[in-house]
């Protein structure tokens, strides 16, 4: 097996997480595969430490604290390789948590109550639009992406077993139903079969007491009967439906017209599944994890391809762009110093 990491920018730091958009999420063991990668040179900032980071434009938009303080934060605006364009300097009482990627594709900044949109006049990029990121959340939550005609959502509801498409016109105020995921049956049968450990496991004797029914409520719904997952993606004005239940990937126009349908091929052994699809923010291409490996769905045969090793654990934040796998991550050094870096490996 052939492995070569790309390490392209490293600061010394304490960071916060900030995830992509998951259905779920499973710890799982990978055979070997075939992966490579081209390695590119490092490059630190010992004056700043990076806390998160979003993409958007051909730009990094990094979220950095000044090293020797606890309050004094600013957004570092570069190009793809990193090399400065611009500087968002943020006042004390702002106290950024980290940054979010919105669906209308701009950057939010995170603060413990509030939400500022980034915006950019004359080339000079700035904070406003402040929000409440109570009503925020409320809003949005559901919110899937945008195109020229739809607003797309994903209605989540019989605790993540039953899951309701819907989109939105925003001229004539509709709202439209578009698919369904329903698993509702496993859901029903949950109760029985925690009832059936418990009781199973209260047999084994007096010397050993086995887990109580909501503990087994909690494995067997994370675990044995999670729900099945589907996800709904988008590039331009067609439409990917992962339908996981019935094992299909199918791809629509927005008039909702079937243009093609495959058999999803993955995975072989269902707990290597990490049940997470990512897209390619602007070239469109899925993916998904099996393990520590990130596979490129083939939409047209429902295959997968290895591309390159993705440690969730290690990783902070994963964003696909333009071809490039980009991660952010964290280790000690030597000193027990936190370092954080982004990582960038080459897909294509």
């Amino acid at each position: 097996m052939k492995i070569n990491f790309t390490l392209v920018l490293l600061f010394f730091c304490g960071l916060s997480m900030s995830a992509q958009q998951d259905t779920c999420v499973k710890s799982i063991i990978l055979d070997p595969a075939m992966i490579t990668a081209d390695k590119v040179k490092a490059y630190r900032d010992y004056d700043y430490v990076m806390i998160d980071f979003e993409i958007a434009d051909d730009k990094f938009f990094i979220l950095q604290r000044e090293t020797k303080s606890i309050k004094n934060y600013r957004i570092l605006v570069t190009n793809m390789v990193f090399e400065p364009l611009d500087t968002i300097n943020l006042p004390q009482k702002l106290q950024p948590t980290n940054l979010e990627f919105d669906i209308a594709k701009n950057i939010q900044i995170v603060t413990q109550d509030t939400m500022y949109q980034i915006v950019k006049i004359e080339n000079k990029h700035y904070y406003a639009f402040p929000i409440e990121k109570k009503h925020y959340r409320e809003v949005l939550h559901n919110c899937l992406f945008m195109t020229d005609r739809f607003v797309y959502f994903c209605d989540t509801r019989a605790q993540g077993y039953l899951l309701c498409f819907y989109r939105i016109d925003p001229q004539e105020k509709k709202r439209e139903i578009i698919f369904t995921n329903d698993d509702t049956q496993t859901l029903a049968e949950i109760p029985d079969e925690v009832k059936w450990h418990a009781a199973h496991t209260a047999k084994i004797g007096e010397m050993w007491i086995g887990p109580s029914p909501e503990q087994w409520d909690t494995f067997i719904r994370n675990t044995w009967m999670r729900p099945e997952q589907a996800y709904l993606g988008h590039s331009h004005d067609t439409l990917y439906y992962f339908d996981h239940q019935n094992r299909k990937i199918k791809t629509y126009d927005e008039d909702l017209n079937l243009l093609h349908s495959c058999d999803i091929d993955y995975p072989e052994k269902e707990n290597f599944w990490h049940h997470t699809i990512y897209q390619d923010r602007a070239w469109g291409n899925f993916y998904t994890i099996f393990g520590t490996t990130l596979n490129e769905i083939d939409v047209q045969t429902g295959k997968t391809i290895p591309k390159v090793s993705a440690n969730q654990t290690l990783s902070q934040k994963m964003i696909i762009y333009k071809g490039n796998f980009y991660s952010l991550k964290k280790r000690r050094d030597s000193s027990n110093s936190e370092v954080s870096f982004i990582e960038r490996t080459k897909l294509y």
